[in-house]
Parts: C-alpha cells; structure tokens; sequence
C-alpha cells in the first residue's frame, strides 16, 4: 500500500522527455535488429523446415514465413502510437507536476538538455541504420527513420505541450488535480 501511495504521490512532468526519447530509440534499435535478423535467419529456417515436412504436408510455410516478415515490419508502423500514448503519459503527469513558478527555468534547462540527447540518439540511429548491415532493412521501416531523424523536434513539441498545459493549469487556478 505504501508504495501505491509512493507512486501516486509521484512528480512527473519535464524529466519524463528522457523517458520518452529512451523508450522510442530503445523500441527503434529493437525493431531494426528484429527485422534485420529475421532477414538473415528467414531462408535457412523456411528451407530447414520444408524439408523436415513429410512429403503431402498442407503446411505452407512460404505464406507463413511471408506473414511474419510483413509483421515485423508492421512494428515500425506502430511507432507513432506508441509515441501518443507516451505522451500522454506525459501530458497527464504535467498535471501535478507544478509547484513553483522557478520549476519553468528547470524545465527549460532540462529542455536544452534533452533536444541535445535526442540529437544524439537520433545520429546514434542514423549511424546504425545507415551501415552497410543495416541499410536494406532500414529501407523497409520509412515510418521508424522519419521518427527517429526528428525526434529532436519530437522532444520540443513535447515540452511546448507541457508548458501549455502548465500555463493552462495555472490559469485555472488549480496548479494540479
């Protein structure tokens, strides 16, 4: 019960942008490996397991292995919900976050920061992906490098929507739920 209690009572708000950029870049790097390694086991498995079938099989494991190749690379594509629903997370956390007018120079700092690591996460992706081992797989994720060239800017529009919503509740008159 105390650590319920430890967690609702839990400030959140601008240091949960380094959550965000982490989650993303770590769901990116996971992604480009996952596909990249299905690609490279897919043909000695898919014949490894055609010619253990007994002569007659109805399996089709072409269609099969056709199907969880295009699902690998359907996780790209889940990046901007995933990005949604992280902020959100954020956005609601904002809410109780506020306590003293001095918490928006923090957060401005935490900003610089955080724009910095998100470039840098962003030139750690493009330097991965854009290797030789990983180029034809980064081809067939376009959604996950759109996301990860801008996460920078990601990251800004992140905190523009926390000051807004601190602004917001400030001029409400509640400074929090």
């Amino acid at each position: 019960m105390a650590v319920l209690r430890s967690l609702i009572k839990r400030k959140s708000g601008f240091e949960d942008a380094f959550f965000v950029m982490a989650v993303l870049f770590t769901i990116a790097i996971f992604v480009l490996i996952l596909v990249k390694s299905w690609t490279e086991m897919r043909t000695p498995l898919e014949e490894g397991i055609t010619g253990a079938l007994p002569d007659g099989s109805d399996v089709n494991v072409t269609k099969t292995f056709d199907t969880i190749t295009s699902t690998t690379t359907l996780l790209s594509t889940l990046l901007p919900f995933i990005l949604i629903g992280l902020f959100a997370f954020v956005f609601i956390g904002t809410a109780i976050y506020m306590n003293h007018p001095i918490m928006l120079v923090v957060g401005i700092i935490i900003l610089a920061v955080a724009i910095m690591l998100g470039a840098i996460y962003a030139n750690i992706y493009h330097q991965i992906s854009s290797s030789d081992e990983f180029t034809e797989t980064n081809e067939q994720l376009p959604i996950q490098e759109l996301f990860m060239q801008y996460l920078p800017y990601i990251i800004l529009l992140i905190f523009i929507a926390i000051i807004i919503a601190i602004i917001f509740l400030r001029g409400q008159g509640g400074g929090g739920l």
